[in-house]
């Protein structure tokens, strides 16, 4: 549960007495950090560098502690052999190849299933004795080409971005994390600096806690060599997150050899994290899901790999599919991988033969057989005449798309008639694309960003995605409330099955040039039914930022637009009076009444 007040102010005094205690030289030790993959290769430097200054105070934080064991005996050193005992941090980077792209992640439009594989790798981490992780980037603004870009929504990539720190910081913001087993969270919002340090905030927008989860320590370095306000300032955070951690009282804890290691490896929350992020673009003559009865799926290859891993997925869901290569081996094709050679011709003739007479066909292709585009990665030579040539050959044509950004549809065959956005694998992969396209699990993914212009052919607004059906939307309806405004809509499902959707809330504000995502719910709707759903507004929904200012809603003519993208859906208007703005814009702490706000359900 959240430090209390009492807790909380323990927690300070005991930091303030122990900073005025520690001279310059162990003030500047905590903001220290050793890397022990450094000493490797030479594993007696360990005890001849690091161990002299661990004894000396001059390390406040270890990165890559290789056991339980090791990480134990270096506390150890800490706390009995300095002057203070002040305990370590262990820190350590996620693994990129484990850890789904900040783009996958929002295509989920699911903070709940984010929020349970990065709790699984708190807990995963903490049984090696680590105390503070480190994710890839994570940007919320950028160009698309970046390697942390997250989408176009600032609202979706926040929420997302916040339930990664919740996952791996704990549920609650200021818990005390020695009993959640979970760790600090360094989760980089702008790439990483190249001259150091970075001046930031104090407290940045989604740090609502006094952990200050999400944060980066190196931030705080900036200007301590020659101010000694600013040096304690950052000493005392770090302080603070160590007694936060329980350190102080245990600093064992996590680190006891008598703890059984943990055997749970979070695959159940990767593979459900993984069936939400695919996302299907195309869908023509419901070509997905395979029929139960699937006689001769071929699933084509392009040098990758990805074949394998699609058929031995088939194979697990219970569809017996052949693999083929599409394309020459490429190991002569270093220097253009993407290119279309002599040899190719012959591979993509047996391979479309072999399409002619399969029921479907399921194109893999990955980010090595793409190339740059002015925004999007466009189909490489060699590519794009293999996929041309198996669409001709085959009308039940599906591209599995296993790339880190969707591609830009200009460059897909007009008859292709579907296109599944898998993403790069990660663990969960195979599991989770066998259950979609067995139809064992429905399509929920939506995409973060728009691809293509408006009027090009299969061109996707931001938000789209296909499910296996599709709901009609009637009766939107605007009503104002005490402190908020009500919006409904009816949903109907006239197939004889059930129908899952993301319904998405866009809000345009008085002055403001476009509208934005503000809310979003998933919804199942049973067969043949009928469902009300209702997005209450508030501050959070309706209010505009103003610097560091709290949001307020403003008096005048606001846009409500409910769809299940952004361009398809109903548009509504409704006119929010100067009282009822101003009661709108007190914070809901304030208030009689619970706070608004739209509700979501996973």
């Amino acid at each position: 549960m959240p430090l209390s007040v009492a807790l909380r102010s323990n927690l300070l005094r005991f930091v303030e007495d122990l900073l005025a205690h520690m001279t310059v030289a162990e003030k500047r030790g905590q903001l220290q950090t050793e890397e022990l993959s450094s000493f490797a290769d030479r594993p007696d430097r360990v005890e001849d560098t690091l161990v002299e200054k661990l004894r000396a105070g001059r390390v406040g934080t270890i990165v890559g502690p290789r056991s339980r064991e090791e990480a134990r005996q270096l506390q150890r050193i800490a706390i009995e052999q300095t002057r203070i005992g002040i305990p370590l941090l262990f820190a350590a980077p996620i693994d990129e190849a484990a850890w789904p792209s900040p783009l996958a992640m929002a295509a989920s439009w699911s903070p709940e299933a984010v929020e349970a594989v990065a709790r699984r790798t708190a807990e995963a981490a903490s049984e090696r004795g680590l105390t503070w992780l480190a994710t890839p980037p994570f940007l919320l603004a950028g160009a698309i080409r970046g390697r942390g870009y997250s989408g176009e929504s600032p609202f979706l990539a926040q929420s997302i971005r916040d339930a990664v720190v919740r996952g791996l910081s704990g549920r609650d913001f200021g818990s005390d994390l020695a009993d959640e087993g979970h760790a600090l969270a360094l989760l980089r919002t702008d790439p990483p600096s190249q001259s150091g340090p970075r001046l930031t905030s104090d407290r940045p927008p989604f740090a609502t806690s006094d952990l200050f989860a999400g944060r980066d320590f190196a931030d705080w370095h900036s200007g301590t060599d020659t101010n000694s306000e600013k040096l304690d300032d950052a000493v005392r955070r770090i302080l603070l997150a160590k007694a936060q951690l329980g350190l102080f009282r245990d600093p064992y804890n996590r680190l006891d050899a008598a703890k059984p290691a943990g055997s749970e490896t979070g695959d159940a929350e990767r593979i459900v994290l993984a069936r939400k992020s695919m996302v299907l673009l195309r869908n023509e003559g419901s070509t997905l899901p395979l029929p139960e009865q699937a006689e001769t799926v071929l699933c084509v290859d392009c040098g990758d790999g990805l074949a394998d891993t699609v058929s031995s997925a088939l194979g697990t869901a219970g569809v017996s599919a052949r693999k083929l290569s599409g394309l020459a081996l490429r190991q002569d094709a270093i220097d253009a991988p993407t290119a279309l050679f002599a040899a190719d011709g012959m591979a993509i003739g047996i391979a479309s033969d072999a399409a002619s007479r399969a029921q479907t066909v399921l194109v893999c292709i990955g980010d090595a057989l793409c190339v740059e585009g002015t925004g999007l990665p466009r189909l490489g030579e060699a590519a794009s005449a293999l996929l041309s040539a198996l669409v001709h050959a085959n009308s039940r044509c599906v591209l599995l798309a296993a790339t880190a950004r969707p591609l830009d549809p200009a460059c897909l065959p007009e008859r292709l008639a579907g296109h599944l956005q898998t993403w790069r694998p990660t663990r969960g992969f195979a599991e989770a694309l066998g259950a979609i396209v067995t139809g064992k699990a429905a399509p929920s993914g939506r995409l973060p960003l728009s691809l293509g212009q408006a009027d090009e052919p299969h061109a996707c607004p931001f938000g789209h995605g296909l499910s296996y059906g599709a709901l009609r939307q009637t009766d939107l309806s605007l009503e104002f409330g005490s402190d908020r405004v009500s919006v409904q809509v009816k949903l109907h499902n006239p197939h004889s099955h059930a129908v899952i959707d993301i319904i998405q809330l866009y809000v345009r504000t008085p002055g403001a040039p476009a509208r934005d995502l503000r809310a979003f719910q998933h919804v199942e709707v049973p067969a043949g039914s009928i469902l009300d759903i209702r997005f209450e507004l508030g501050v959070e929904e309706l209010g505009q930022a103003d610097g560091l200012a709290p949001q307020r809603v403003a008096a005048g003519r606001h846009a409500i637009f409910v769809g299940r993208d952004a361009i398809n859906g109903q548009r509504g208007e409704i006119d929010i009076p100067v009282d009822l703005a101003r009661a709108m814009s007190v914070p809901a702490a304030l208030r009689d009444t619970p706070g608004s706000g739209a509700s979501r359900s996973a």
